[in-house]
């Protein structure tokens, strides 16, 4: 009985003792929160809480030890597995905006509790702008909700969005079109009507969007690349601009690759200028390939290709064309990028004519007397195509000189196992002999009204048309002289022009002095207006002086380079580029 009573009176004390002694093998939450040791008596409190005049609590919840039990593949009857769940399908209407997994073990949608507010500046850059965000119900904006969008967006920073937009636009056809004669204003402006509701055209439903895109696209243009002082509110709206347009094509852009126009190329085109002028010359060369590739697979370097075309499209195709092929030579010779297009890529060659220009353009003739040419009159328009072909001649003459030097170089070093060209021989200066000329020669029969000695105006009547000859001058001559510099480069270990290196170098300074003298005749906004390869050819100057004064620092031509590199890093600074903000310190060509 004795033994049967004992036994009793241990079960009944079991529980009491086992949950002391969880009690006991637990931390109380004062010491688990200072994480130190817990010595809890069979009564009261412990150490640490007496000394804080507490009493213990057990009130966190406590942490499993031990590895983590494995999931059944099927809890219950009612949990699917994995080879029952039926697959999604995304070509079915769904009735909610949920996505279905099966059968589910209730019937109700889970809703929120609560609204979550997420501050705008914590989104990705792209959603900040309202012609970027979908609609309340998830599907995409049209064309006209994105102008609406936009138009908020603009006079959310205090601005008249129609006083910006034709801003914009005035000034890019003012300044930046003889530069990049890129648009059709007449079909430009009749794109732009079908977003005024009083004349908007219902025959661009169909391409909204390519219109939308094209409109903000030259909107961006000039807000990016005219200096403050021609556009004092573009850095506001730049980038609002830019953003819009990108948004657009992306949401149509599998169509636009598969069936391009010349708009395709032009957009592109701008879009990686600006990308470049906000300093960012990685990502603009992506995008400026995406322009290159549509070219080459366009065929726009066959003449054939043009067969069959509306006039304007063909013209506005040649001229998107012949300014992806300079663009792709001036990133080879200052970006040390390489050359894409040019006659050896093409089974064919480059057959295409040059641009020639479209009456209607501009109906507005001006007079012979207006600029001093003793060219017939025709239309503004027209004669602004004369400089854009003579800069696509200048470019094209400095491209077939240097790639046949590299050709020769290539030659050289495969015939002498990594041999080194130092001269030419006979046979070899027959093929560069005509090929020097012609690029020496290329803007000897300029029209007057496009020469050095042009650069300032006339008649007050004409300060627009004299301004927008003058800025082509600027880019024409100042181009000239970097490529010249960079041929000298090329021939300087070649023995092609003179014997010996201080020669060379002296006709270096005087290269950058006949640039220097360009740059000291125009006004300074007609370099703004450039843009960044304005800045670019400059700089490459620069790090021409740069290289002599380190190889002749005793000598009187190194205190005359000097002298010149004062100046023109006066000139870098004034210009304040934002893709870079030191002179290049490599002026190699890289093919």
């Amino acid at each position: 009985m004795a033994g049967s009573v004992a036994s009793a009176s241990d079960v009944e004390a079991t529980p009491v003792v086992k949950e002391r002694r969880q009690l006991g093998a637990r931390a109380c939450d004062r010491c688990r929160r200072r994480k130190c040791k817990c010595n809890l008596p069979p009564s009261g409190s412990c150490t640490q809480c007496l000394a804080a005049r507490t009493s213990c609590t057990f009130d966190l919840p406590t942490a499993r030890r031990g590895p983590k039990a494995k999931k059944k593949a099927t809890s219950d009857g009612n949990t699917p597995r994995f080879t029952e769940i039926p697959p999604l399908r995304f070509d079915e209407p769904s009735s909610s905006n949920s996505l279905n997994f099966g059968s589910s073990t209730t019937g109700a949608h889970w809703k929120p509790t609560t609204t979550t507010g997420i501050d705008g500046s914590l989104l990705p850059h792209t959603t900040a702008h309202g012609s970027i965000l979908p609609n309340s119900d998830g599907s995409k904006p049209s064309a006209l909700q994105r102008w609406a969008n936009l138009g908020d967006e603009i006079r959310a920073r205090g601005l008249d969005f129609d006083a910006a937009l034709n801003q914009c636009i005035d000034l890019f056809f003012e300044y930046l079109y003889p530069l990049t004669p890129l648009i059709h204003e007449p079909s430009f402006r009749d794109n732009l009507a079908y977003f005024v509701p009083p004349s908007r055209a219902p025959q661009l439903e169909k391409y909204a969007d390519a219109a939308f895109t094209l409109i903000t696209a030259v909107c961006a243009e000039a807000a990016f690349l005219l200096p403050k002082d021609i556009f004092p509110n573009g850095e506001i709206v730049a980038d609002s601009f830019l953003q819009a347009s990108r948004s657009c094509l992306a949401e149509y852009l599998e169509a636009d690759l598969e069936n391009p126009n010349a708009s395709s190329i032009t957009i592109r085109y701008f879009h990686s200028n600006c990308v470049h002028a906000s300093g960012k010359p990685k990502f603009s060369w992506h995008i400026f390939g995406e322009a290159t590739r549509l070219a080459q697979v366009m065929r726009l370097h066959d003449e054939s290709s043009y067969d069959g075309l509306y006039p304007v499209e063909a013209e506005m195709r040649r001229r998107v064309f012949w300014i992806v092929y300079m663009g792709d030579k001036s990133a080879a010779i200052l970006n040390n990028r390489p050359i894409t297009m040019h006659k050896y890529s093409f089974e064919c060659g480059v057959t295409a004519a040059y641009p020639a220009g479209i009456e209607e353009e501009s109906q507005t003739p001006i007079s012979p007397n207006s600029v001093r040419s003793s060219e017939p009159a025709c239309t503004k328009r027209q004669k602004l195509i004369l400089g854009f072909n003579a800069n696509i001649r200048l470019w094209g003459a400095a491209a077939d000189l240097l790639l046949a030097l590299r050709v020769m170089e290539d030659q050289a070093r495969a015939a002498s196992d990594g041999g080194v060209l130092n001269s030419l021989t006979t046979q070899q200066r027959q093929i560069i002999d005509p090929l020097y000329i012609a690029f020496i020669t290329s803007l000897d029969d300029l029209p007057s009204f496009l020469k050095s000695q042009s650069f300032t105006p006339t008649i007050a009547s004409e300060n627009v048309q004299s301004n927008q000859f003058l800025i082509q001058c600027a880019n024409l001559q100042v181009s000239m002289h970097c490529l010249r510099m960079v041929v000298i480069q090329k021939f300087e270990h070649l023995s092609y022009l003179t014997a010996g290196i201080e020669q060379t170098d002296l006709q270096k300074t005087d290269i950058v002095r006949d640039a220097l003298r360009v740059v000291h005749e125009v006004p300074f906004w007609a370099l703004q207006v450039n843009g960044e390869p304005y800045v670019e050819k400059l700089r490459l100057i620069g790090a021409s002086l740069m290289a002599i004064i380190h190889r002749n620092p005793n000598s009187p031509i190194a205190a005359r380079a000097r002298g010149d590199f004062d100046v023109l890093l006066d000139i870098l600074t004034r210009l304040d580029s934002k893709a870079s903000d030191a002179l290049r310190n490599n002026s190699s060509w890289i093919l």
